[in-house]
């Protein structure tokens, strides 16, 4: 991600991808957090990685979510 002091958020493509991919291996993605929703769970995720402003950023956590959203029904259609 390129880092901007107060503009708005640069996040490539492969960025999104990367962090759907650690979110998939990450604990907020077991069992563990089976009561939390999926936003609540991404949430964390991204806070728990000192990505807050990810949070804060409506169109970037959006692209996230989204791809998270497709590697789970990827991973239900294989199963």
């Amino acid at each position: 991600m390129a880092p901007t002091v107060g503009g708005p958020l640069m996040i490539t493509d492969s960025d999104v991808d990367e962090l759907a991919s650690q979110f998939m291996h990450s604990g907020f993605a077991e069992d563990t957090y089976a009561d939390w929703s999926l936003e609540q769970r991404l949430d964390g995720f991204l806070r728990h990685q000192g990505l807050v402003r990810l949070t804060e950023d409506g169109d970037a956590y959006d692209l996230i979510l989204n791809r998270v959203m497709a590697y789970i029904g990827a991973l239900h259609r294989r199963q």
